[in-house]
């Protein structure tokens, strides 16, 4: 406002327009300035630069958050005979989102940095989360009891736990076994006690829910028993947003590691967090790839640049779709990402994020707003296979997949609630997955299980009750 003001407050001032760019080609100028020309609220200038050309911007779009991650990483990886890891930057809208391309760096083997934040398996809130599902796996963990026996808080001190220490110590027991009979430890008040107790019976019922529950349900049912979105924002109004982000996100790493493993079990589960807290712990050397939110990235610039995750409702956020000031402000941030590159921008999006729950995503309102001549536009979603994203397994990924007529049905796909409708031969389409045959078909109702086979993973076996399939068939 002050800037938008200055020539009514003071008449005859002078303005003096910066508009030579010194970092980026014209081509990334261009479409930047597209976009930030629609903001209403700043003054008006045309950047240029005497860097002329430069390549297309490339806008890919995706069909899940996973398919998202694993081709902004293969594009990097291959583009390390051209630049360092460090002149390589992945930008995005909210902390959470910074999950699946951790996981897939990290499976990759290539190092990297988050800027303003912590890695995301490193975040209070999933330390908090992980040590309620260690301490179900195994009562005795004494690590993870201390951690959250006062998490959400129930009336323990540091007084009342050293003496339950001391009881446990004395007796030859667990913490848990302790905290389990604390009404026999009368040194600790009966708040105390009966808080403890409590806290016991809730991991033994949550131990008993494991046995039986899908892997995302199961994450669910903890949140929902201990009630920790609500600790969360009672303990921290200011990031409880935030942190119920990466409780999302959470579900949603459960939720794939489900669908990706044929055991999915919860100790395996926790034995893949494990690898990726340990590797927090190694240091890497300076040639590292930068994460970070796309409010770090101002003042900085890189060679290649990546912004990800921008779907309407995400960036820009949903918040700001009633309020034109906070769409101006998202817009700002757009012009801030795409203007960090020197010479490759990069932008993606994905069909399918585990922030939409079962809906799907639209492509922000930004990408409309840049010239097409601009663009390399390439789109990976659904039944796009001749043109699917390359894995990082061992197996040549172009065996892999399908010519699109082999694996399209004309016609149109839907939902099917009736399990007992798979068979044989039948094109079906998984959140994870994608678009894949099925080869075999065991029991019905709530117990069938598929063998599913997907161009770009291979075979899968899937419980249908929990893959949610969609039927593709033709009309």
């Amino acid at each position: 406002s002050n800037i938008l003001n200055f020539e009514a407050d003071y008449p005859g001032a002078r303005v003096i327009k910066l508009e030579q760019n010194y970092r980026s080609t014209q081509t990334i100028l261009s479409a930047a300035s597209a976009v930030i020309k629609n903001d209403t609220t700043r003054k008006d200038k045309t950047l240029w630069t005497e860097i002329e050309g430069g390549d297309k911007i490339t806008l890919a779009l995706h069909e899940t958050q996973g398919d998202e991650a694993e081709w902004v990483v293969d594009r990097i990886a291959g583009r390390r005979d051209a630049y360092k890891l460090a002149d390589m930057v992945i930008l995005y809208r909210t902390n959470a989102q910074s999950r699946a391309f951790e996981e897939t760096l990290r499976r990759r083997s290539l190092p990297y940095q988050i800027i303003g934040g912590v890695s995301f398996y490193q975040r209070k809130e999933i330390k908090d989360l992980i040590a309620y599902l260690k301490l179900v796996s195994n009562p005795a963990e004494e690590a993870s009891f201390v951690r959250v026996v006062n998490f959400p808080k129930r009336g323990l001190g540091d007084t009342s736990l050293a003496h339950l220490t001391d009881y446990a110590r004395k007796t030859g027991i667990t913490l848990f076994a302790a905290a389990a009979g604390a009404e026999a430890v009368d040194t600790i008040g009966p708040r105390a006690r009966k808080g403890l107790v409590q806290f016991t019976q809730v991991i033994v019922s949550l131990k008993e829910a494991s046995a039986t529950q899908p892997l995302d349900i199961f994450v669910q049912t903890i949140l929902e028993k201990i009630d920790l979105v609500k600790a969360l924002m009672e303990e921290d109004p200011i990031t409880g947003d935030a942190r119920k982000e990466n409780i999302d996100e959470f579900i949603a790493a459960a939720a794939e590691f489900a669908a990706l493993h044929p055991e999915p079990t919860l100790d395996n589960f926790l034995a893949e967090i494990t690898l990726y807290t340990t590797l927090d712990t190694y240091q890497e050397g300076d040639d590292v790839l930068t994460l970070m939110t796309l409010h770090n990235a101002k003042g900085l610039e890189f060679d290649a640049v990546f912004i990800t995750g921008l779907e309407d409702g995400l960036f820009p956020l949903a918040r700001s779709f009633d309020d034109p000031l906070e769409l101006e402000e998202e817009r700002r941030l757009f012009y801030v990402g795409a203007t960090r590159a020197r010479k490759e921008l990069y932008l993606t999006a994905a069909r399918e994020r585990h922030r939409y729950g079962a809906g799907q995503a639209v492509p922000s309102r930004f990408l409309k707003e840049i010239p097409e001549h601009l663009v390399d536009r390439v789109d990976y979603r659904s039944y796009r296979w001749e043109h699917g994203p390359s894995r990082s397994d061992d197996r040549d990924s172009s065996s892999r997949r399908r010519d699109i007529e082999d694996l399209t049905p004309s016609g149109t796909y839907y939902e099917y609630e009736d399990n007992g409708a798979f068979r044989p031969g039948q094109i079906v389409r998984h959140p994870t997955f994608g678009q894949g045959r099925v080869l075999h078909v065991d029991g019905r109702g709530e117990n069938m299980r598929l063998e599913v086979d997907f161009p770009a993973y291979g075979p899968k076996r899937l419980v249908a009750k929990y893959a949610h399939l969609t039927l593709l068939t033709s009309e």
